[in-house]
């Protein structure tokens, strides 16, 4: 290319400095040393400087920084025909990328490009050592992004949080980063959202009702203690934010990192990884919710992925979730029970009807309707009874409570193995018939497109069946905690003795389920079944 003339010269100086680069500690390195370095070579020379870009802690193998950006837009309109840089590596330490700016854009655009301590000079003809500057300089980028993975990999195996932003309802301890402390009011919320989901509300419930009461979101809340106006400010609470949190062992203070890995130091993409490849360290902090409360969210969430969606707690049109929403059922088809608002004469009540019938109409079920007054009293008066019992006569209460949760339970887990014995029947037959399948491909009687649907049916048949066995056993685990879960029972129905209303988290707390028949008349008088079966302990009978 022409060589300029150095009375044409509008240099642009480019600076950058990454955090990898010898962690920034050598003076040499700074942005200050690399400005008085890069003017005091342009004005020796007599150069006019347009204008210092500055990418301040930027790493070298992505070219999507502000003041490298900032000097392309110039580059493009013209104003500037010299890039200085230090050396090659603080242009770029991705050598593909940086050729193409060294050996095309630049050229292309009339721009000379100096790299001071690497004699690399574009309107020489001798750079030919530049290319390989440039593949040292990213191998330089590559073992360093290595040594810093396995440092923080190893961090990770420590406990130590390795995270930019502590999670909210935490805030990282002023005298260790790597430590994470509870934030008050944070940690207030969290413990709402945890207990009302706990104890029947829904993510979308939860989400409006925070927004209804102006409750910061956690980005909003962030960036209001760094004294800042966040980049959406009109971000808020949403249903998928809510859920987000409810899964996070942050809360029971564990701390699970390594939920996303970097695929490349080139381009810093990052891919969600499976659960086996998560670092997963117990009791690393203070936990801001209980194992109890941390469980029963946690099989709300599993039983809410695997209940069909007319089972799912609704929110009626008041935006209020009655109090049973969630553990009714319809007697006969066993449908959920929809919670819906009422005025007569002036009054309001809240009634339940079968949802199958609210959806579907008589030909699918009936109304099944009953008013959340009268379900109220009949549920109260039922635990004050098991109340006044358990007070009266602990020790045979709970000998009758083994006995009938233990039947209970045994039925269960004799269902459950029968299942499992049947899953592992089919996957022993589905080997047998993989093995066959290969053997006739071997000799040559089965096409190859007839071979891969079978392979593909078998394998997809026999992983869904591994899951369902895996979920079966672990369930026949939890029935091994009879008497622990009686006694749990048991303080939880003392404190009805002299309950006056019910709340949910109660209701929750005590009950698995009501089933609710439609009305029959009997002896000329309207009758309904309620039946209630109970956490822990099953159906009881007075």
């Amino acid at each position: 290319m022409r060589k300029q003339n150095d009375s044409e010269v509008r240099a642009a100086l480019y600076l950058r400095l990454s955090r990898d680069d010898n962690n920034g500690n050598l003076e040499s390195m700074s942005i200050a040393n690399q400005r008085d370095y890069l003017l005091n070579y342009a004005q020796e020379r007599g150069w006019k400087i347009y204008d210092i870009y500055i990418d301040d802690g930027y790493s070298g193998t992505t070219f999507d920084r502000p003041g490298f950006e900032r000097m392309l837009a110039d580059i493009e309109a013209g104003y500037i025909n010299l890039v200085i840089s230090k050396d090659l590596s603080r242009l770029g330490r991705n050598y593909v990328h940086t050729g193409q700016y060294t050996d095309f854009y630049f050229p292309e655009k009339g721009v000379r490009y100096i790299a001071i301590n690497d004699n690399v000079d574009t309107a020489n003809e001798d750079n030919d050592i530049a290319p390989f500057k440039n593949i040292l300089n990213e191998m330089y980028a590559r073992d360093i992004s290595k040594k810093v993975r396995s440092t923080r990999v190893l961090s990770a195996k420590q406990g130590k949080f390795m995270g930019s932003i502590a999670p909210y309802g935490y805030v990282k301890s002023v005298d260790d980063k790597h430590k994470l402390v509870i934030d008050p009011y944070a940690a207030g919320i969290i413990r709402r959202i945890f207990t009302e989901f706990a104890y029947g509300d829904s993510g979308r419930h939860i989400a409006a009702m925070l927004n209804l009461e102006n409750v910061d979101s956690p980005s909003i809340y962030y960036y209001k203690q760094l004294g800042k106006s966040g980049p959406n400010e009109d971000s808020a609470w949403g249903s998928v934010t809510v859920m987000q949190l409810l899964k996070n062992h942050v809360y029971i203070g564990h701390m699970v990192q390594g939920r996303r890995q970097v695929t490349s130091f080139k381009t810093k993409q990052r891919r969600i990884t499976s659960e086996d490849e998560w670092i997963v360290v117990e009791n690393t902090h203070e936990p801001i919710i209980d194992l109890e409360t941390w469980e029963r969210a946690q099989a709300r969430i599993k039983a809410n992925k695997l209940a069909p969606s007319n089972h799912r707690i609704k929110v009626n049109s008041t935006k209020s979730v009655g109090l049973f929403s969630g553990l009714l059922r319809c007697e006969d088809c066993g449908s959920s029970m929809a919670f819906n608002r009422k005025v007569s004469s002036g009054n309001e009540f809240f009634i339940y009807r079968c949802s199958r019938y609210a959806n579907q109409g008589k030909g699918q079920c009936s109304m099944h309707s009953i008013t959340q007054n009268a379900l109220e009293q009949v549920i109260l008066t039922d635990l004050r009874y098991h109340a006044e019992v358990a007070v009266k006569d602990e020790r045979s209460f709970i000998d009758r409570l083994m006995t009938v949760s233990g039947r209970e339970r045994e039925q269960e887990r004799l269902a459950k193995q029968q299942t499992i014995t049947r899953f592992r029947k089919r996957i022993d037959t589905i080997d047998r018939m993989v093995k066959q399948l290969f053997e006739e491909k071997v000799a040559g009687s089965i096409p190859v497109a007839t071979f891969q649907k079978l392979l593909s049916d078998y394998d997809h048949e026999r992983t869904g069946l591994e899951a369902q066995y895996r979920e079966l056993e672990v369930e026949i685990n939890t029935y091994k905690n009879t008497e622990k879960d009686v006694l749990t029972w048991m303080r939880l129905i003392k404190d009805c003795l002299s309950l006056e209303t019910l709340d949910r988290e109660t209701a929750y707390k005590l009950i698995d389920n009501i089933s609710v028949s439609e009305k029959f008349e009997k002896s000329g008088k309207k009758h309904q079944n309620i039946t209630i079966q109970y956490n822990f302990v099953g159906r009881l009978n007075h």
